[in-house]
């Protein structure tokens, strides 16, 4: 997977770097893949979704500029 960071804040509310939450709904059995593959690129869960989704939000926003 593509390794992306998110910009951090410009200030500190004493939440930490990501404070937002976002949830969603999967199949049954779907976050046992998600941490299988989190824990083979050797991040938290946390992490690798952060990742997944910023990669795929770049890929449709560069989409746009095209």
């Amino acid at each position: 997977m593509i390794s992306m960071s998110l910009p951090a804040p410009s200030f500190n509310d004493g939440r930490g770097l990501y404070p937002e939450r976002l949830s969603v709904t999967v199949p049954r059995g779907f976050p046992a893949v998600v941490k299988q593959a989190a824990e083979a690129e050797k991040v938290s869960v946390a992490e690798f979704v952060r990742r997944a989704v910023a990669h795929r939000v770049s890929m449709a926003t560069d989409g746009e500029k095209a």
